[in-house]
């Protein structure tokens, strides 16, 4: 008799992936808050499989560079842990840093985060130096612009680190994402030198959402053919920037 056995060879290797998954809620804002900006983009991050969840996670959703809340007991980022958010609050006022009712939650390996949703109108515009600077501890409400400005800039940054390390290396790839990041930097400081309203109903605030809106990498998926427009008649494929090993069993018969 013949059996069938599955054994895993030694060329084998499994990547298992960090979960991110957004739990259903029912949108109850009667209008357009400042965090929901912030909420789109982090989807959007969330559902490019451009970088692994490990890296978006270490280097955005949970990183003091990108946003650091800090009371005397605990830690929160654009992430914080959904059992200790009630403790973060405002120092002046006592608001609390994330939503206390119908909260956007996150679940990450099974452990539920909610996202910061203290993001007020605080009409400063984005610090491109930012995330150079030594971080420092806030318990205020977050800055809209800046905070949009930096996930963008941080995403840009990982992807290319990434995509430099995949063995075989779609440089035409990196020289169109590296020229896109360099665009938005200086279309950014652009608008930084004039004098605008950066109020999230101001007109500084809404050109830097189509600046941001503008960007195709951030619209893009693994294999997408994006058009590149410094060269003519040209284009390039998106690539997911980690490696992702399927496990393959061989069939052994005995």
């Amino acid at each position: 008799m013949m059996t069938n056995i599955h054994v895993s060879t030694a060329q084998e290797s499994q990547y298992v992936e960090m979960k991110i998954c957004k739990q259903p809620r029912t949108e109850v804002a009667k209008k357009v808050t400042t965090r929901m900006v912030v909420e789109s983009l982090v989807d959007q991050l969330i559902a490019s499989n451009l970088i692994s969840n490990e890296r978006l996670f270490d280097q955005i959703l949970y990183n003091k560079d990108i946003i650091w809340i800090q009371n005397e007991n605990f830690n929160g980022h654009l992430f914080a842990k959904a059992n200790i958010t009630d403790q973060l609050k405002t120092k002046t006022n006592d608001f609390m840093m994330y939503m206390p009712t119908n909260p956007i939650v996150y679940d990450v390996n099974g452990e539920h985060y909610q996202l910061i949703t203290r993001i007020d109108s605080t009409r400063a515009k984005p610090n491109l130096e930012r995330l150079s600077q030594a971080p420092k501890a806030i318990l205020s409400a977050a800055r809209v612009n800046d905070l949009l400005c930096s996930i963008v800039m941080r995403f840009y940054e990982v992807y290319l680190e990434d995509l430099s390390r995949v063995v075989h290396k779609n440089k035409q790839l990196i020289n169109f994402v590296e020229r896109e990041y360099h665009q938005f930097l200086n279309a950014v400081k652009e608008l930084n030198d004039n004098r605008l309203n950066w109020h999230p109903r101001g007109k500084g605030h809404e050109l830097l959402l189509e600046l941001i809106d503008n960007l195709q990498l951030l619209k893009s998926r693994p294999g997408k053919v994006l058009m590149d427009f410094s060269h003519s008649h040209s284009y390039v494929v998106v690539e997911s920037s980690y490696p992702i090993y399927k496990k393959r069993q061989k069939t052994i018969q005995a």
